[in-house]
């Protein structure tokens, strides 16, 4: 019995391992939340992916799209919109944090245009669920779209 519990143990430490990379050189992705679909009254739909510690982020108005880094539960970028996709007008600041209150989780957002000013503390986003279409999907795979912050 005392063999059998030891090898059971052996196993879970060994899977352990190689799920957080530690064996495989992988980085453990640290995704606190963000991943998936949410939704906001201010700025409409969006689905986010996380790859590592980079998050992008596509969302209904105007076209938009934000690219950054992730940091705990923070996420750190750059946002753009149409038609310009530049400052001052289309494009600038953003930090989104994910927070879980009982079972509802949320994100907590300031933005700003450009790279100075006043931030504005109304991007807020309600969690819907996971799944990100097919037809969103293949647009995150359009690098031009994403611009990293100046």
């Amino acid at each position: 019995m005392a063999g059998t519990r030891r090898l059971l143990c052996t196993f879970a430490a060994l899977a352990l391992v190689f799920t957080t990379g530690a064996c495989t050189g992988e980085k453990e992705t640290a995704d606190p939340g963000f991943a998936g679909h949410w939704t906001s009254d201010q700025w409409g739909e969006h689905y986010i992916v996380v790859e590592n510690s980079t998050v992008k982020i596509i969302y209904t108005h105007d076209d938009g799209r934000a690219m950054g880094t992730l940091h705990g539960a923070t996420f750190t970028g750059w946002w753009t919109e149409s038609p310009s996709r530049r400052p001052a007008a289309d494009a600038g600041d953003v930090e989104l944090t994910v927070t879980r209150t009982d079972a509802q989780r949320t994100i907590d957002g300031k933005w700003r245009y450009g790279t100075s000013g006043t931030a504005r503390e109304n991007w807020d986003l309600v969690w819907v669920d996971a799944v990100i279409p097919p037809d969103i999907a293949a647009r995150f795979n359009d690098a031009a779209m994403f611009i990293q912050h100046p």
